[in-house]
């Protein structure tokens, strides 16, 4: 097998518009494209394009996202970037803390998570010194 990386993480959202301004404000990702659902749960489907892969915006109004369930964007400036989505109002589930290295590279790095539009978690991972954390 010969994977090349991970192309995209799918989620369900209830208003697809306001999930695509909160990734495009908060964590800049860019919408390039939106289709229309191919079957009558699945309204339609937005991709929002990031440096290392893509987030694919499932409209389904009815559905609901499994407890748990998230995905982690790193950040080469956790403190700046932790602030910043404070400050923008976006909802902290899980205050910055340290966080096991999984790698060498990983020392000292914390870990956060905010909550998105429709519950999914989102996790901000990075080499960071906030005072909350220690």
């Amino acid at each position: 097998m010969t994977l090349k990386r991970l192309d995209h993480v799918a989620i369900s959202v209830k208003e697809l518009d306001a999930s695509i301004r909160f990734y495009s404000r908060h964590f800049g990702l860019e919408h390039y494209f939106t289709q229309p659902g191919p079957r009558p749960e699945l309204k339609a489907i937005a991709y929002l394009r990031s440096p290392q892969g893509i987030v694919e915006l499932m409209h389904m109004p009815d559905r609901e996202i499994g407890s748990g369930f998230h995905f982690c964007f790193v950040s080469d400036d956790f403190d700046a970037d932790y602030r910043r989505l404070v400050d923008e109002g976006v909802p902290v589930k899980s205050p910055p803390r340290p966080t096991a290295a999984r790698e060498p590279s990983e020392a000292g790095w914390l870990r956060c998570v905010f909550s998105g539009p429709d519950g999914e978690e989102v996790e901000l991972r990075g080499p960071g010194t906030i005072a909350e954390a220690r």
